[in-house]
């Protein structure tokens, strides 16, 4: 492809990611694409890079230093946009594949443990305070289910409302096949889906059952068409935004401004307090209009329900 194409058309959807992502880390990062767009770089190079930056941020924090502090910050948040542009770039130039998607996912696990754990021993070394040790426990947990809610309602979003586009990234109601897709792709594949991307969709799949159940089943039934697409967004759309309050990018630059301002233990209590209190908002949410949902896409005939509007048949 000889010119980049226009911003819009290189992104996901705005409604399923926060507006720093949208505003700031996907502007910064098509502008760095622009400045690439002609070189031998690849995604794929980009994704390795955003881990070497990972990485630094963790020394950086270990080290923990001010100053050091404040790098580490700013790597951090540099990783989170060139997290972006190896996707704007995969787009631009058609170079989407099984081999880019299982290395992105490896590549966001490794910078989450380069820097979360390197993070947690900064707090404990600086402030000693065994409630912090307390509360280390649930930031990591929870976190964890944030981010696999995040990414199912993101892809059942997605497929929900673009007819003959779909998601992004793999189905969670589809993990025996990603399985033997990966069986034909090396042994690099292999591993990163064997032990980052399957385990997480397993993930997805325990959370949402868990948390609601008919939206497990609703992303196995659907079938997008232009009017299914409308309700769908309709009823959705709201609680997609709040789920995209705890996804990966937030989690990010709040850690990274925290980090530059060497308070990482406010952080600490941002993911423990208020990154749960919008978790349990959005699945509050979330159910009521996964039924909605249900009721509208029963009415005009595009699924069945049995027994009462809000169970679904299978």
């Amino acid at each position: 492809m000889a010119h980049l194409p226009p911003f819009g058309a290189v992104l996901k959807s705005n409604d399923v990611e926060d507006l720093v992502n949208r505003y700031v880390h996907r502007t910064l990062a098509y502008w760095f694409v622009r400045s690439i767009f002609k070189t031998r770089i690849t995604p794929n190079m980009i994704t390795l890079s955003t881990v070497v930056i990972g990485f630094l941020a963790g020394c950086a924090f270990i080290w923990g230093t001010p100053t050091a502090m404040f790098v580490g910050g700013a790597c951090l948040w540099a990783a989170a946009i060139l997290d972006g542009a190896d996707g704007i770039l995969a787009r631009a130039k058609d170079l989407q594949s099984e081999f880019g998607r299982a290395l992105d996912g490896s590549a966001d696990a490794l910078v989450a443990v380069f820097t979360v754990f390197p993070a947690f021993y900064h707090i404990w070394v600086t402030y000693h305070n065994p409630y912090h040790l307390v509360l280390m426990v649930p930031a990591l947990g929870l976190t964890v289910m944030h981010l696999a809610a995040y990414d199912f309602y993101k892809e059942s979003y997605l497929r929900g409302t673009r007819p003959g586009q779909g998601g992004e990234g793999h189905d969670a109601d589809k993990i025996a096949e990603t399985v033997e897709a990966a069986r034909n792709e090396g042994p690099i594949i292999q591993m990163a889906m064997k032990y980052t991307l399957v385990p997480h969709l397993m993930r997805q799949k325990a959370v949402v059952n868990w948390l609601n159940p008919n939206a497990w089943r609703l992303s196995q039934l659907l079938q997008s068409d232009d009017q299914t697409a409308e309700i769908y967004r309709k009823e959705n759309l709201w609680p997609m935004r709040l789920w995209a309050l705890v996804s990966s990018a937030p989690h990010s630059y709040l850690m990274a401004i925290c980090a530059m301002l060497n308070r990482l233990d406010v952080y600490l209590f941002i993911r423990v307090f208020l990154m749960n209190g919008i978790f349990l908002v959005a699945v509050i949410w979330q159910r009521h209009a996964t039924c909605r949902t249900i009721e509208e896409l029963a009415r005009v005939g595009a699924i069945e329900v049995s027994g009462t509007k809000q169970s679904l048949t299978t």
